[in-house]
């Protein structure tokens, strides 16, 4: 597994414990967020970076 830091920019107001379970649904494992900055550290077999991040806009996207 690698581990991954997702810098969030502020826009929208998330409590970091919905953004926890945002990125656990994903499928990423040991989601934690840094001192409720919003910007969370996880981790994931998934190696194409892109992939990632698309999840990721997507998720965001729907809420």
């Amino acid at each position: 597994m690698t581990q991954y830091v997702a810098l969030l920019r502020g826009h929208n107001l998330v409590k970091v414990e919905d953004l926890r379970q945002m990125f656990l649904s994903l499928g990423f494992n040991n989601v934690r967020s840094y001192i409720n900055s919003g910007n969370i550290i996880f981790e994931t077999s998934e190696i194409d970076s892109n992939a990632i991040i698309k999840g990721i806009h997507r998720e965001f996207n729907e809420c």
